[in-house]
């Protein structure tokens, strides 16, 4: 469950960061060009599983971790985001693959 939390997480702040008009990319994914060219849609869905998202945590931690795991959570996906999105690193089979992989560790340790 964190996992997915997390990875929430991770999509909002992505929602988030491609929407900004800070980013200029030469030669962006099909993806990204659709995030870009329905900004409002898309800040609001991120902003939308942000809540989910905080929401879950604070269900399943309590209201003081559970705020402080999002803020870490958000530090965390945010410097991934900011670091790796240049490189175009971040693709979608790379992220479901880690995704699956965690998911995996979480559900069997």
């Amino acid at each position: 469950m964190i996992t997915t939390t997390f990875l929430l997480l991770l999509i909002s702040f992505e929602c988030w960061y491609l929407t900004s008009g800070q980013i200029k990319l030469t030669h962006p994914p099909v993806y990204i060009q659709h995030i870009v060219a329905n900004a409002l849609l898309f800040r609001i869905s991120g902003a939308v599983l942000f809540l989910i998202a905080t929401a879950s945590f604070i269900f399943n931690l309590g209201l003081a971790s559970g705020i402080a795991s999002v803020i870490f959570g958000l530090m965390a996906a945010g410097s991934l985001i900011v670091v790796l999105q240049p490189f175009q690193y971040l693709r979608i089979k790379v992220v479901a693959v880690l995704y699956f992989s965690i998911l995996l560790l979480e559900i069997f340790i």
